[in-house]
C-alpha cells in the first residue's frame, strides 16, 4: 500500500501520541534502566512501529497491537512485584562479584564477565582495587553497585567525634 507524504504524517503523529501515552500510563519504573524484559518490550514496539509506519499493518492492528504488549508488559511487571517466583522467572538476580575484598569466580563466570570489565566498572566507582571493596554486586538491570570497605570509605564528620 503506497502512503502520500499527509498519509505518513498522519500515522507517524498519530503513533507518536499513542506510543506516549502508553509510556505514561505504564509507569515511571518502565523508562528508567532496561531490564531484559523493557529491551524485549522495546524491540517489539520498534518493530510494530515501523511496520505501521509503512502501512504494512493497518493502523488499527497496530495500535492493538501495541496496547496489547503493554497491557502484557504492565501485567507481567504488576505480577513480578507480587510473587517472588514469577520475578526470578523474568528478571535475573543481582550477584555478588566481590565479597570481602576477594573475587567471587562463580558468579564472574556466570555472568560472563571478564576480571578486567569488573576492574573497569570499579575504577567508575572510584575504587582501585578489588582489595578495597566490601561488596560488589552486578544488579538486573546490569549496572555494578559497590560497598567500600570501611577503611576506604572518606572521613566523615562524625568519624571525628568532636562533638560529644
Amino acid at each position: 500500500m503506497e502512503l502520500d507524504l499527509t498519509g505518513i504524517i498522519f500515522r507517524v503523529s498519530l503513533m507518536y501520541l499513542y506510543a506516549l501515552t502508553l509510556i505514561r500510563i505504564s509507569g515511571k519504573q518502565s523508562i528508567g534502566q532496561l531490564s531484559s524484559m523493557d529491551l524485549v518490550v522495546t524491540l517489539i514496539i520498534g518493530d510494530l512501529f515501523d511496520d505501521v509506519f509503512w502501512a504494512e499493518v493497518p493502523l488499527a492492528q497496530g495500535l492493538v497491537g501495541f496496547g496489547t504488549v503493554i497491557l502484557t508488559h504492565m501485567l507481567v511487571t504488576c505480577l513480578s512485584s507480587r510473587s517472588k517466583l514469577t520475578d526470578r522467572l523474568v528478571n535475573s538476580p543481582a550477584r555478588v562479584l566481590i565479597q570481602d575484598g576477594k573475587l567471587v569466580q562463580e558468579n564472574l563466570q556466570r555472568e560472563w564477565m571478564r576480571q578486567e570489565t569488573l576492574q573497569f566498572e570499579l575504577r567508575l566507582q572510584g575504587e582501585e582495587h578489588p582489595r578495597g571493596v566490601q561488596e560488589a554486586r552486578l544488579e538486573p538491570e546490569g549496572q555494578t553497585s559497590v560497598i567500600k570497605a570501611a577503611s576506604n570509605k572518606p572521613v566523615q564528620k562524625k568519624d571525628l567525634r568532636l562533638f560529644r
